[in-house]
């Protein structure tokens, strides 16, 4: 598996912890990669199934169902606030990246951030749609935690939608939260 793949399968198994509300919802995380050699994965895990993925997270960087990252080079409370003032913005572009070989784009629209990345005019994307609610809740941990819980429970709250997808010339990566037990 390539770093792509690696980084999909992260993805599913750092949303942390469920709880029983998570069960009721019907909803499904879903991590679909495709790779040029022909390689594929696919992970679909019931919401309610997802916290079963904390004993594989190590046990250094969890507390309480939280993912601790003391050793992060960011100060939690200043992220906070800092998201704090995204969220209370107006739907406006934070960040804009024009390169020769590469464009950036950071915004905010209505109750969602997002984050697009062009690479070599189109061949590679980049793009994630991360409801504020999520994001609310990921950064409701105490000192220097992030809170996983809180976020998929604020996933379930948000209902279906895509998450992330990742494409390039060869590779696709896609992480979406849907009421069907299957990739599409």
């Amino acid at each position: 598996m390539n770093r792509m793949t690696y980084t999909a399968l992260a993805v599913a198994l750092c949303l942390g912890v469920a709880s029983a509300a998570t069960a009721e919802s019907g909803l499904w995380l879903h991590v679909r990669v495709d790779e040029a050699d022909g390689a594929k994965v696919s992970v679909n895990l019931p919401l309610s199934m997802v916290e079963k993925a904390l004993p594989m997270i190590p046990a250094e960087h969890l507390h309480h169902g939280r993912l601790v990252l003391d050793d992060w080079q960011v100060n939690m409370q200043e992220l906070r606030d800092l998201w704090q003032e995204v969220k209370n913005s107006p739907d406006m572009t934070f960040v804009t990246v024009e390169e020769e070989d590469e464009n950036v784009r950071v915004w905010k629209e209505g109750d969602y951030l997002l984050v697009s990345v062009r690479k070599d005019d189109e061949a590679q994307k980049v793009d994630v749609r991360i409801p504020a609610s999520v994001v609310d809740a990921l950064l409701s941990g105490d000192g220097s935690e992030m809170n996983f819980h809180a976020a998929v429970e604020a996933l379930v709250e948000q209902g279906e939608g895509e998450l992330v997808t990742v494409s390039d010339d060869s590779d696709q990566v896609r992480v979406w939260v849907d009421r069907s037990a299957g990739a599409e």
